[in-house]
């Protein structure tokens, strides 16, 4: 069962055969990559407002109370700079509601700098596997 202040990350995989550069894990400061993602369309609000998938906020909590481990979002910036996920949005979401202050969430290894200056933190909570 996870426990909020002692989660195991895990990346997410990358298909066998795909020529692509695997990304970079970087633990966030959770309130600081939620100001950069508050203007973005897809941002999910508390209790999961805005989401464009009917409960699969509460799918996430019902996992997370199972989960032996949690796979980390994927994050990137546009053009703009401006925060977007490609995958885990729901799941920053419930963890940010639920009082989780840092995480780490996979980048472009080309943003990883970017993302370290802009949002980085020291603070760890949890394990990466």
């Amino acid at each position: 069962m996870a426990d909020i202040f002692n989660i195991a990350w895990k990346q997410q995989p990358i298909g066998e055969g795909w020529d692509i550069e695997t990304d970079r894990p970087i633990w966030v400061a959770v309130a600081a990559l939620n100001k950069a993602w508050f203007s973005a369309e897809d941002f999910i609000g508390p209790g999961g407002a805005g989401s464009q998938h009917a409960g699969r906020y509460a799918q996430f909590g019902e996992f997370f109370a199972k989960a032996a481990c949690i796979t980390m979002p994927t994050v990137c910036l546009d053009v703009k700079g401006v925060v977007g996920f490609t995958n885990g949005r729901h799941r920053f979401a419930w963890l940010r509601d639920h009082g989780l202050s840092s995480l780490p969430i996979e980048v472009p290894a080309a943003q990883a700098d970017v993302f370290m200056t802009r949002f980085g933190t020291a603070d760890r909570i949890g394990t990466i596997l």
